[in-house]
């Protein structure tokens, strides 16, 4: 937690900081702001979210929690458990012994304190190695329709377990387009800023883990990893397509921090 917040008040210090609505607007093609500003999200859902969402509503900054609908509640057994009995093998996402995931009225708090809940694959699979229609509506469809039925709200925010290209098999991109024709917005995990017109359809996000250096996260904030993963963010576009481009105001690009 206190690496996090050290990163969180260096980004404060240096960017403005984006809110969800500003996902909305790069995902349509729009940018009305004069610069850069950095998103931060969460993958996975486990209950330690809570503590950080708490901490950055107090700081005035929102962010986006995609979750594994299937976790919500559940400790790691519990939840793998669950997914057997559908007899499916989920991919347990990374946790500390003894974790739970986020409960229902954690998440209805979360979002009260001005913070997204988006949802994250449901037996947190790699998209990569399924081409099935049944099973991608498992992980995909099931994940939105959860999560709009415990919020009481649709959800349209989906974010790629992995988050790479290659985590991403055909099918499931041309299931995920027709999802997002229908106003669903998606997200990937792989670093670069997202501007109109020119990077892909399905935002990018950088990943920010807890073991990584501070001074290397803050480079690739700043930019020192794009040319690395560049061989990645052309792949996607040539996949998914670019952002739209709806106006021509400032077109500033939006750095999103996960």
């Amino acid at each position: 937690m206190k690496r996090f917040e050290r990163i969180v008040e260096w980004c404060r210090s240096r960017f403005a900081m984006a809110t969800p609505a500003d996902a909305d607007e790069i995902a349509a093609g729009r940018w009305p702001h004069a610069s850069d500003r950095i998103l931060v999200t969460f993958d996975d859902g486990w209950e330690s979210n809570f503590e950080a969402a708490r901490w950055l509503a107090g700081i005035g900054v929102s962010a986006i929690f995609f979750v594994v609908p299937s976790l919500i509640g559940r400790d790691a057994d519990e939840y793998v458990r669950f997914h057997g009995q559908n007899h499916v093998i989920p991919s347990l996402p990374l946790g500390s012994p003894g974790a739970r995931g986020l409960s229902p009225a954690q998440l209805r708090e979360m979002r009260a304190m001005g913070h997204r809940i988006g949802a994250h694959n449901f037996a947190h699979r790699d998209l990569g190695f399924l081409h099935a229609l049944p099973e991608l509506r498992y992980e995909i469809d099931n994940a939105l329709e959860c999560l709009g039925e415990i919020l009481g709200t649709p959800c349209h925010d989906f974010a790629i377990a992995f988050g790479m290209p290659h985590n991403l098999s055909d099918e499931a991109i041309e299931h995920l387009k027709v999802l997002q024709a229908r106003g669903m917005r998606v997200y990937s995990c792989h670093r670069g800023l997202n501007v109109p017109g020119k990077t892909p359809s399905f935002l990018l996000r950088h990943a920010c883990e807890p073991f990584h250096p501070m001074n290397f996260t803050r480079i690739c904030i700043e930019g020192g990893g794009d040319r690395r993963l560049g061989s990645e963010v052309r792949l996607m576009l040539g996949r998914v397509g670019a952002l739209p481009i709806a106006d021509r105001g400032p077109l500033a690009a939006q750095g999103v921090l996960s």
